[in-house]
């Protein structure tokens, strides 16, 4: 009987490793001779896409069967055109990944009248990174402190409803008294900096940390630009003098705000699949996106164009923009009423 049992163990192993070559030989099969094509729900040249163009330079060798990478950019509506196009037009066969503003799975949360879309049917992606982003206005204005903030209203790009400065805006100016206003209408951070230069707007509210050293280096070295505050997962060390604007906020009440406000800097650099995409091309696209990010070619390539390499899984992505759902009704009630109020 021990032998017979043995016998059975031995060819369950062995079934279940010719079961698992099958599969991983049908997904190598697949994407052999393939286009993969990372659909990018921002403009080209800003922080976002310069992130989605490296992680494409280096993901197709660590997808089974070795397909072509492509890029697109398809801008608009806060990633919702990209997002839409990758979660119910584009083939739901595992050979598009979209890349999208981290904000914009929490837009349905924060405004009741977005366009839907069914968040928890997304299949998401390992992140490249968190990020922390800085407030920082031109240097040429009588802003130097919170307290400025508070005396002078100050004008910044918003870029659109339900990207991340908005909500950025909308949180500050209710829980630290800011006078911020809020301009719909450029189409990324790197056109509304553009303007900030000519003297038409004061500031920008939401420029990552990252950025501020690899695009705008020139503007801080100069003098040009000054750093008032900081929000995202923990504050940069780049920046000692700016406060972290939650650690500003005298009551829990307005610290949950700012949290929520912040909470898409955690999911960070957002990418997605379609609710479509057969499991085991969704595990391989996952496993692919975690080994680029521990390439030593990649990392040389992100350290060379100052981007922040610092994963977070797929599930944990999940888990965040769940968390965010989660929040108290109290919390995000307020939210939602100052959105409102901001694009009136």
């Amino acid at each position: 009987m021990r032998r017979e049992l043995t016998r059975a163990l031995v060819w369950a192993s062995l079934s279940l490793a010719f079961g698992q070559q099958a599969q991983a030989d049908a997904v190598s099969d697949f994407y052999a001779g393939k286009t993969v094509k990372v659909i990018i729900g921002t403009t080209v040249g800003g922080t976002y896409d310069l992130y989605g163009r490296t992680i494409a330079r280096h993901l197709g060798k660590y997808i089974p069967g070795s397909p072509s990478v492509i890029v697109q950019n398809l801008p608009g509506a806060a990633s919702y055109a990209a997002a839409m196009n990758v979660f119910s037009i584009s083939p739901q066969d595992g050979t598009v990944i979209g890349a999208i503003a981290s904000a914009l799975p929490h837009q349905p949360l924060i405004d009741p009248n977005s366009p839907k879309l069914d968040v928890a049917r997304i299949n998401w992606l390992p992140s490249p990174s968190t990020f922390t982003v800085v407030m920082a206005v031109r240097s040429d204005l009588p802003i130097r402190s919170l307290e400025d903030l508070r005396r002078h209203p100050t004008v910044m790009a918003t870029i659109a409803p339900g990207q991340l400065p908005s909500l950025i805006v909308a949180a500050t100016n209710d829980t630290l008294g800011t006078k911020i206003r809020g301009i719909n209408g450029h189409p990324g951070m790197n056109e509304a900096i553009v303007s900030v230069e000519r003297g038409e707007l004061d500031g920008y509210p939401a420029i990552p940390a990252d950025a501020l050293k690899r695009i705008f280096g020139g503007l801080m070295s100069q003098g040009k630009l000054r750093v008032m505050l900081q929000y995202g997962p923990a504050p940069s060390p780049d920046y000692p003098d700016a406060p972290y604007a939650v650690d500003l906020a005298t009551n829990p009440a307005d610290r949950m705000l700012l949290d929520l406000a912040q909470a898409p800097l955690k999911n960070g650099y957002t990418y997605m699949m379609g609710p479509g995409v057969p499991q085991d091309r969704l595990d391989a696209i996952r496993a692919a996106l975690t080994a680029t990010y521990k390439d030593p070619e990649f990392k040389v390539d992100a350290e060379r164009q100052v981007l922040n390499i610092e994963p977070v899984e797929a599930e944990k992505v999940k888990q965040l923009i769940s968390d965010a759902y989660r929040s108290p009704r109290e919390v995000v009630d307020r939210m939602r009423a100052l959105y409102t109020k901001l694009f009136q």
